[in-house]
């Protein structure tokens, strides 16, 4: 069989453009590390916020968490359409999941020094609930990219890290004195789980049921339930490194 000049340089050509399996492991390396960068940046975006309280309604807190959220939401339906990485990538990835778990641990010890501030500002309760569905998505974003991570890894203990050390945050506002005007979602009901597509199935976290009564305002109630790790089998997004909040993500997060 001949081929035409043109068909040949076609086919050529196309020989060429076709990628090697190296280069497209190396092409969901890079993706997922420009997903975590973004999460990162975002992570240290929130936790200067936090830094920078001093008293107050909140509203710079409430705005930072709003970003954050949708930082998450963004980062999980990017993680959903990635190929799963070998474990030379996975390992790879850890110099930027060290990042994400020292930025995390971070975020959450600032968070539990301004606990007594948030009482004083009566805003426990508004905290609690970005707080909870900041959680609630981390968590989903973690679980997410776990499942990108070969086996073998520390996947299910750093979600299972993360939702431990996030809880006992939320049950430390939950238990604030200085109450809030705004409501205290779960973290559980507020975290978005992909759906067959990869996006999350709902935009935004779920709203509680009701608001404390008055008789309650002094001994607020804790969220219903704690965060409940969904690990994947196979779940390994922080194959060598230690727990953190976000490890990961595969997973983080978290």
């Amino acid at each position: 069989m001949k081929f035409s000049a043109p068909a040949a340089l076609l086919f050529a050509a196309g020989a060429l453009a076709s990628p090697t399996a190296a280069e497209l492991c190396a092409r969901e390396l890079s993706t997922v590390n420009t997903i975590m960068t973004t999460v990162l940046e975002g992570i240290q975006g929130l936790d200067s916020s936090i830094s920078a309280y001093k008293g107050g309604p909140g509203k710079e807190l409430e705005e930072a968490s709003t970003k954050m959220l949708g930082t998450i939401r963004t980062a999980t339906n990017n993680a959903a359409a990635m190929t799963p990485l070998t474990m030379d990538e996975a390992i790879a990835f850890q110099p930027l999941s060290d990042k994400l778990n020292a930025a995390g641990d971070k975020l959450l010890t600032d968070l539990e020094s301004k606990v007594d501030l948030f009482a004083k500002s009566k805003i426990c309760e508004t905290t609690l609930s970005w707080v909870a569905q900041v959680g609630g998505n981390v968590n989903t974003l973690m679980t997410t990219i776990s499942t990108k991570f070969p086996a073998g890894g520390k996947g299910g203990d750093e979600i299972a890290h993360f939702n431990k050390i996030f809880q006992t945050m939320q049950d430390k506002l939950a238990a604030c004195s200085g109450g809030g005007s705004g409501v205290a979602p779960t973290a559980a009901s507020n975290g978005t789980k992909p759906d067959a597509t990869g996006k999350p199935s709902s935009g935004s976290g779920s709203k509680p049921s009701a608001n404390p009564t008055n008789k309650d305002e002094s001994n607020p109630s804790k969220p219903t339930s704690a965060v409940k790790p969904v690990v994947t089998a196979g779940a390994a997004i922080m194959t060598v490194s230690g727990a953190g909040l976000f490890a990961a993500f595969a997973a983080l997060l978290l």
